[in-house]
């Protein structure tokens, strides 16, 4: 009975392991040393300067809010794959520079660790494409342009982040697998450079680039008459079949690294 009670006190008690809402403010407090909320928000603010400038260009020809539901994706393919990336990547980078990993999964499960993860890059993305979304319509707004639609915001905020977290899961299986963080980043500037000439190509190839889908779910359509120069806006359904195809492929990608991280040895 002794060796029984001594053998109970040894293990630890699972009450002892924090919650996943303290796990993912420790994530919060890891990443502040890594500046990671400036890092975002001067990426941001180049996104926007360079959206600001397209729409202003275009608003001498057409004060149609559709305008800029058509240019925002494109911008977006060029910028957000790397700023997903570079969330993904900061949020990883800790444990990576220092080695800490067996340290820390003596505290927390490695399930727990890398849904905290996950979950942090989710929450900064979230707040991201928010700010990018309120801003660009007050930018419209600023602007002269007709004011956007809240449906149509919501649909843009939804597309939006459905590819950020598919990118940002991807790139944080790579950040806990491989030590070099060169890497992760590597594939963010590679899927922005894919971004910007996937619009360019044909559905049948570009659906094989993630960094096309800010433009592929789109609910904007342009038509361009060559004989009178006149450009012709048009609101096409939401392709919520791309949707679902992004969430699946992030599920996937989410529920197959969570058990290989799980059972790797570290």
């Amino acid at each position: 009975m002794t060796g029984d009670k001594d053998a109970l006190q040894i293990i630890p008690p699972a009450a002892r392991r924090p919650g996943m809402v303290r796990q993912v403010i420790l994530e919060f407090e890891k990443s502040k040393r890594k500046h990671l909320w400036l890092i975002c928000a001067a990426m941001l603010g180049v996104l926007l300067l360079w959206f600001g400038y397209q729409s202003a260009r275009q608003v001498e020809v057409t004060t149609d809010y559709r305008v800029l539901l058509y240019s925002l994706p494109t911008v977006n393919a060029v910028f957000l794959p790397l700023l997903s990336a570079v969330v993904a990547s900061t949020v990883c980078d800790v444990e990576n520079r220092a080695n800490t990993w067996k340290q820390l999964l003596t505290m927390e499960r490695a399930e727990d660790l890398f849904c905290a993860k996950w979950l942090t890059c989710a929450l900064v993305l979230a707040v991201v494409v928010t700010v990018e979304v309120a801003a660009a319509s007050v930018i419209g707004g600023g602007l002269g342009f007709q004011s956007i639609p809240a449906s149509e915001c919501f649909v843009l905020w939804v597309s939006t982040l459905a590819v950020c977290l598919f990118v940002a899961t991807v790139v944080e299986c790579l950040c806990l697998f491989i030590a070099n963080q060169f890497v992760p980043l590597v594939v963010g500037v590679a899927l922005s450079f894919l971004g910007l000439f996937s619009m360019y190509l044909p559905p049948a190839i570009s659906v094989f680039v993630p960094s096309s889908y800010f433009g592929l779910m789109s609910t904007v359509g342009m038509s361009y008459n060559a004989a009178t120069g006149v450009i012709t806006w048009s609101t096409v359904t939401w392709p919520v079949g791309y949707l679902a195809l992004i969430a699946l492929l992030t599920a996937a990608t989410f529920v197959i690294s969570l058990r290989a991280f799980a059972r790797k040895e570290l």
